[in-house]
């Protein structure tokens, strides 16, 4: 069965074949310059919710006299509640940290790290790659395709379909020889079909489950041994938005991804109270649309408000992100853009958000017709609709 290795490389499923044909190098991605919701977000949680600004503004701003009393009051009042706020979060932190402190985790030591990715061949994996070997980290990338232009000197690319648990076993043992034990896991490939439900043939599930699900246990069985052994790691497991909220002519995607979720979830809990290895951490990310070849294809509302508050992602932000959250030496779920802070009050199973308020925002946001460029013409609803009205003239 075909199974690509990276979300970049799925397109020639429901785009044609020329997709099929050699690579170009891979160009730039075209960074986004307009101003976002994300923007206003980080200004406000980096100065205005500063604690340092509600210390130094009335130390600066007024003179030390009765008359200006109430106002350092208030200052002083809102650095309280800043505490107050950011200590409420700190709960939440404590299980997704390999022990309680009060203080920031360790500097991560590159020096110390090799780096598995998966999906490394294009796009976001590609990216990562790519950047880790500019800090000088050995970087294994497991790719199905051989790479179309010279490879970092940190960058070991291996050949493997993922989703073929035998070739993983294969290569892992190669890894070790040739590289090391990996002591971080980037398990990032994955496809999309987009394909409504009726028009999915078997091998396009087994497919997708193959590269977005089953891929993640194949390489986590055959590099995890090594890393409980030692007693410390860190896993990556990029899911996606689509993995909490479902979308129409996406079944297969939103299911494996889905998946995805749970299983980061269940294997913390394995990691911390069965194999006793808290120090090996998990991180889940959550992205919503991001700008590869993959979704070239998409349609999004395209006016400004919607591109202010949901703006597109770059591959370069998740990998940012990817990168702080490895350094921080805590598990945690990265979420991008802020907007999808919301998916944690839409999901299904959590119902706090009621079913009709879930559509109206499921029918502002087009996604249950962004992906109709995909897929078979006419798809299964266009010729279901046909044989209704043939059958009713």
């Amino acid at each position: 069965m075909s199974s690509p290795e990276s979300e970049d490389e799925a397109v020639s499923d429901h785009l044609g074949d020329e997709s099929k044909e050699e690579k170009p190098p891979r160009q730039p991605h075209h960074v986004r310059n307009s101003l976002s919701l994300d923007d206003v977000i980080a200004f406000v949680d980096g100065y205005i919710v500063s604690i340092l600004f509600y210390v130094i503004v009335p130390i600066l701003a007024f003179p030390r006299s009765d008359e200006y009393r109430p106002y350092i009051s208030y200052f002083a009042t809102c650095t309280v509640l800043v505490y107050l706020i950011r200590l409420w979060n700190y709960p939440d932190r404590i299980p997704a940290s390999q022990y309680f402190r009060l203080h920031a985790a360790p500097e991560l030591n590159w020096e110390e790290q090799i780096v598995l990715i998966t999906g490394g061949g294009s796009g976001i994996g590609a990216l990562l790659a790519e950047t880790l070997a500019s800090r000088n980290v050995p970087v294994v990338v497991l790719t199905k395709d051989e790479p179309n232009s010279e490879v970092d000197g940190e960058i070991h690319p291996y050949i493997c379909d993922v989703s073929d648990y035998q070739q993983v076993e294969s290569i892992a043992d190669r890894v070790r020889e040739e590289v090391g034990d990996p002591t971080i896991i980037v398990n990032n490939a994955g496809v999309v079909k987009g394909k409504l439900l009726l028009d999915l043939t078997e091998e396009d599930v087994i497919d997708t489950f193959g590269a977005n699900t089953l891929a993640h246990f194949w390489v986590l069985k055959a590099f995890l041994p090594a890393m409980i052994k030692k007693g410390s790691g860190h896993i990556v497991t990029v899911s996606s938005l689509l993995g909490v909220v479902g979308a129409a002519q996406m079944t297969d995607y939103c299911a494996s991804k889905a998946a995805l979720v749970n299983l980061n979830q269940s294997l913390r809990f394995e990691l911390d109270n069965r194999y006793k290895t808290p120090a090996i951490l998990t991180t889940l990310v959550l992205p919503s649309f991001v700008q590869t070849r993959l979704f070239s294809e998409i349609r999004l509302p395209t006016s400004r408000i919607w591109r202010f508050l949901c703006p597109p992602l770059q591959p370069h932000t998740i990998v940012k992100h990817i990168i702080s959250a490895l350094q921080m030496g805590e598990s945690t779920t990265i979420r991008l853009p802020w907007y999808t802070q919301a998916a944690r009050l839409m999901g299904d199973g959590v119902g706090l958000v009621p079913a009709w308020l879930r559509d109206f925002l499921q029918s502002i946001a087009g996604a249950d017709h962004a992906m109709r460029a995909y897929g078979p013409k006419p798809d299964a609803a266009e010729r279901l609709a046909m044989e209704r009205l043939h059958d009713n003239t």
